[in-house]
Protein backbone atom coordinates (compact mmCIF):
# COMPACT_ATOMS: atom_id res chain seq x y z
CA UNK A 1 0.00 0.00 0.00
CA UNK A 2 2.48 2.13 0.78
CA UNK A 3 4.10 2.05 -2.66
CA UNK A 4 0.92 3.11 -4.64
CA UNK A 5 0.74 6.66 -3.18
CA UNK A 6 4.32 7.22 -4.06
CA UNK A 7 3.09 6.10 -7.50
CA UNK A 8 0.35 8.28 -7.60
CA UNK A 9 1.78 11.41 -5.99
CA UNK A 10 4.54 11.86 -8.55
CA UNK A 11 1.75 11.33 -11.57
CA UNK A 12 -0.41 13.82 -9.80
CA UNK A 13 2.79 16.37 -9.92
CA UNK A 14 3.30 15.66 -13.34
CA UNK A 15 -0.48 16.45 -14.03
CA UNK A 16 -0.36 19.53 -11.88
CA UNK A 17 2.86 20.88 -13.76
CA UNK A 18 1.31 19.94 -16.92
CA UNK A 19 -1.47 22.16 -16.45
CA UNK A 20 0.74 24.83 -14.92
CA UNK A 21 2.83 25.11 -18.14
CA UNK A 22 -0.35 24.89 -20.56
CA UNK A 23 -1.54 27.98 -18.50
CA UNK A 24 1.91 29.44 -18.97
CA UNK A 25 2.65 29.27 -22.38
CA UNK A 26 -1.42 30.50 -23.08
CA UNK A 27 -0.44 33.74 -20.80
CA UNK A 28 3.05 33.88 -22.73
CA UNK A 29 1.65 33.59 -26.36
CA UNK A 30 -1.44 36.30 -25.47
CA UNK A 31 1.43 38.08 -24.04
CA UNK A 32 3.53 38.00 -27.14
CA UNK A 33 0.17 38.73 -29.51
CA UNK A 34 -0.26 41.86 -27.56
CA UNK A 35 3.15 43.18 -27.97
CA UNK A 36 3.18 42.07 -31.75
CA UNK A 37 -0.14 44.19 -31.89
CA UNK A 38 1.17 47.53 -29.87
CA UNK A 39 4.83 47.34 -31.89
CA UNK A 40 2.74 47.27 -34.88
CA UNK A 41 0.73 49.90 -34.07
CA UNK A 42 3.37 51.67 -32.78
CA UNK A 43 5.25 51.53 -36.18
CA UNK A 44 2.12 51.92 -38.18
CA UNK A 45 1.26 55.50 -36.56
CA UNK A 46 4.37 57.89 -37.69
CA UNK A 47 3.42 56.37 -41.45
CA UNK A 48 -0.08 57.47 -41.29
CA UNK A 49 1.17 60.97 -39.49
CA UNK A 50 3.65 61.73 -42.62
CA UNK A 51 1.31 60.70 -45.12
CA UNK A 52 -1.31 63.35 -44.10
CA UNK A 53 -0.83 66.78 -45.90
CA UNK A 54 1.83 68.96 -43.97
CA UNK A 55 0.62 72.49 -45.78
CA UNK A 56 -2.81 74.09 -45.99
CA UNK A 57 -2.93 76.53 -49.06
CA UNK A 58 -4.84 78.83 -47.11
CA UNK A 59 -3.04 78.81 -44.10
CA UNK A 60 -0.84 81.84 -45.33
CA UNK A 61 -3.70 84.58 -45.68
CA UNK A 62 -5.54 82.95 -42.76
CA UNK A 63 -3.00 82.18 -40.52
CA UNK A 64 -3.39 85.43 -38.63
CA UNK A 65 -1.20 87.84 -36.69
CA UNK A 66 1.27 90.77 -37.98
CA UNK A 67 2.36 90.15 -41.18
CA UNK A 68 1.25 86.67 -41.16
CA UNK A 69 4.79 84.93 -40.57
CA UNK A 70 2.94 81.64 -41.95
CA UNK A 71 3.80 83.10 -45.40
CA UNK A 72 7.61 82.88 -44.96
CA UNK A 73 9.29 81.10 -47.41
CA UNK A 74 6.19 80.30 -49.20
CA UNK A 75 5.82 80.33 -53.04
CA UNK A 76 3.46 83.55 -53.91
CA UNK A 77 1.95 82.16 -56.92
CA UNK A 78 1.54 78.67 -55.48
CA UNK A 79 -0.58 80.77 -52.77
CA UNK A 80 -2.54 83.03 -54.85
CA UNK A 81 -0.71 86.60 -53.33
CA UNK A 82 -1.39 88.57 -56.15
CA UNK A 83 1.05 91.75 -55.37
CA UNK A 84 2.59 95.08 -56.92
CA UNK A 85 5.43 96.15 -57.27
CA UNK A 86 6.52 98.66 -54.31
CA UNK A 87 10.26 99.13 -55.58
CA UNK A 88 12.80 98.67 -58.55
CA UNK A 89 15.43 99.27 -60.37
CA UNK A 90 17.96 97.75 -62.57
CA UNK A 91 21.25 96.76 -61.59
CA UNK A 92 24.48 96.90 -63.06
CA UNK A 93 24.83 93.92 -64.55
CA UNK A 94 20.92 94.38 -66.44
CA UNK A 95 18.67 92.49 -64.58
CA UNK A 96 15.43 94.04 -63.82
CA UNK A 97 14.23 93.88 -59.54
CA UNK A 98 11.28 94.34 -58.22
CA UNK A 99 10.25 94.03 -54.79
CA UNK A 100 6.66 93.02 -54.51
CA UNK A 101 4.19 93.35 -51.98
CA UNK A 102 0.81 91.39 -51.44
CA UNK A 103 -1.94 93.26 -48.96
CA UNK A 104 -3.91 90.46 -49.03
CA UNK A 105 -1.18 88.22 -47.76
CA UNK A 106 1.10 91.03 -46.20
CA UNK A 107 3.75 89.46 -47.41
CA UNK A 108 6.93 90.70 -49.84
CA UNK A 109 8.82 88.88 -52.40
CA UNK A 110 11.58 89.56 -55.00
CA UNK A 111 10.52 89.76 -58.63
CA UNK A 112 13.08 89.32 -61.65
CA UNK A 113 13.39 89.67 -65.64
CA UNK A 114 16.94 88.53 -66.68
CA UNK A 115 16.75 89.81 -70.24
CA UNK A 116 20.79 89.74 -70.65
CA UNK A 117 21.02 86.34 -68.96
CA UNK A 118 23.63 87.18 -66.53
CA UNK A 119 24.25 84.85 -63.71
CA UNK A 120 23.24 85.56 -59.93
CA UNK A 121 21.12 85.20 -57.35
CA UNK A 122 18.00 86.99 -56.16
CA UNK A 123 17.23 87.85 -52.31
CA UNK A 124 14.94 88.83 -50.06
CA UNK A 125 15.96 89.75 -46.50
CA UNK A 126 15.04 90.92 -43.37
CA UNK A 127 16.55 94.66 -42.71
CA UNK A 128 18.17 93.34 -39.20
CA UNK A 129 19.76 90.33 -41.76
CA UNK A 130 18.12 87.51 -39.43
CA UNK A 131 16.52 85.95 -42.44
CA UNK A 132 16.79 85.63 -45.85
CA UNK A 133 15.35 83.79 -49.25
CA UNK A 134 17.68 82.99 -51.98
CA UNK A 135 16.71 82.24 -56.11
CA UNK A 136 19.61 81.70 -58.13
CA UNK A 137 19.21 82.90 -62.08
CA UNK A 138 19.08 80.35 -64.27
CA UNK A 139 21.51 82.84 -66.32
CA UNK A 140 19.62 82.54 -69.67
CA UNK A 141 17.75 85.55 -71.57
CA UNK A 142 14.66 86.19 -70.74
CA UNK A 143 13.96 84.46 -68.03
CA UNK A 144 11.77 85.16 -64.95
CA UNK A 145 11.44 84.58 -61.23
CA UNK A 146 10.51 85.46 -57.57
CA UNK A 147 12.21 84.54 -54.52
CA UNK A 148 9.51 82.53 -51.36
CA UNK A 149 7.55 84.86 -49.39
CA UNK A 150 8.41 86.99 -46.09
CA UNK A 151 5.75 88.54 -43.85
CA UNK A 152 5.94 91.95 -43.74
CA UNK A 153 6.42 92.90 -40.51
CA UNK A 154 10.05 91.23 -40.99
CA UNK A 155 10.57 94.65 -42.93
CA UNK A 156 12.39 93.06 -46.26
CA UNK A 157 14.20 94.06 -48.91
CA UNK A 158 14.39 92.99 -52.12
CA UNK A 159 18.13 92.30 -53.72
CA UNK A 160 20.30 91.34 -56.33
CA UNK A 161 23.66 89.59 -55.29
CA UNK A 162 25.57 88.92 -58.66
CA UNK A 163 29.24 89.43 -60.06
CA UNK A 164 30.46 92.49 -61.92
CA UNK A 165 33.09 91.93 -64.31
CA UNK A 166 33.68 95.35 -64.96
CA UNK A 167 34.84 95.50 -61.32
CA UNK A 168 35.93 92.17 -60.57
CA UNK A 169 33.93 92.06 -57.51
CA UNK A 170 30.79 90.55 -56.42
CA UNK A 171 27.79 93.09 -55.98
CA UNK A 172 24.69 93.55 -54.37
CA UNK A 173 22.10 95.58 -55.55
CA UNK A 174 18.98 96.62 -53.52
CA UNK A 175 16.26 99.12 -55.24
CA UNK A 176 14.56 101.53 -52.59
Amino acid sequence: MTTVPMLYAPMKATIGAGKMARKTVSRLRRAMATSAFLLTALLAAPGLASAAPTTDPDTCRNGGGSGYLSCNGKDPVKMGCSGSTVADGVAKNGVYIELRYSSSCQAYWTRYTNDPGSAGEARIKSTTGSLIYRKNLAAYKGETGWTPMMAANQRPEGCLFFYYAPFSEYMEYCPR
